[in-house]
């Protein structure tokens, strides 16, 4: 593999690694690690909108005489993907011991095993932990039955509405009026849930538009130095947060809240 086609494939795997949630030093960790495995010296940068690598490498033995090999390449978006960050995990691993080459590195991104969720299984898993939400904090059986209805609504609502690819703020303004407006009026029109419970259901029903993962990999980012990437991420979770909340206003205004 050349020199130009390698430093391609570091920075692959780094840009992969953000857009799977990563945190950004264990993005430069991993693919500093790799490229020494195989004898190369990397230099791995990760802004909010690019990832570029330098690799050191030199053609002689002469230490002094180095060359070095520049790329960039854009982030077009990021999410949360565990499963792929534990593979290139492994494959770093992989490197340092001696078990593929980087022939074998590409051929591996390159086929990466998908291991897709079903939508309809995590509409039910999202509804079944709002009902467990709203037990814990005191909710009647009413009340679960009504965050469960509500958080699965909702739930569907934001699968539907990425398949469209639309703006992210958006799909979270939508997704936080409909879920508002569905545990509502379940819980006041089918159930006639008393305020309390009525307050709890609403409340557990919209805990799965919290952006909790990304504001945490902002926080660790500040504290660990990284102090670009986790004030975008840390802005971007605010945006996403305020979004709910302009749902949520949005809601209310068509809700009959003073006949309660």
């Amino acid at each position: 593999m050349q020199h130009c086609d390698f430093v391609e494939l570091i920075a692959t795997v780094a840009r992969r690694m953000y857009m799977c949630g990563a945190e950004t030093r264990l993005i430069i960790q991993t693919s500093e690690r790799i490229a020494a495995a195989f004898g190369y010296k990397a230099v791995v940068i990760v802004n909010s909108c690019e990832i570029s690598v330098k690799l050191l490498y030199c053609e002689s033995e002469d230490l002094s005489k180095q060359k070095e090999c520049t790329t960039f390449m854009r982030i077009d978006g990021h999410g949360i993907d565990m499963n792929r960050l534990i593979f290139y995990t492994h494959l770093c691993q992989d490197a340092e011991q001696g078990i593929i080459t980087p022939e074998e590195l590409q051929e591996k991104l390159e086929h990466i095993p998908q291991f897709p969720y079903s939508r309809t299984l995590l509409v039910i898993a999202v509804g079944i932990a709002t009902a467990a939400y709203s037990a814990i904090n005191g909710g009647n059986l009413a009340a679960c039955v009504t965050a469960l209805i509500a958080g699965a609504v909702t739930m569907t609502a934001k699968e539907l509405l990425k398949k469209y690819h639309l703006f992210e703020m958006f799909v979270f303004t939508i997704c936080g009026m409909i879920s508002t407006l569905s545990s509502f009026y379940i819980g006041n029109c089918i159930f006639e849930l008393d305020k309390y419970n009525l307050a709890i259901a609403m409340v557990v029903s919209l805990l799965i538009l919290v952006p909790g993962f990304q504001f945490v990999n902002g926080i660790l980012d500040l504290f660990k130095g990284y102090t670009a990437v986790g004030a975008t991420r840390l802005i971007n979770t605010v945006m996403l947060i305020a979004s709910v909340c302009l749902g949520i206003m949005i809601a209310f205004s068509m809700l009959p809240i003073n006949n309660l």
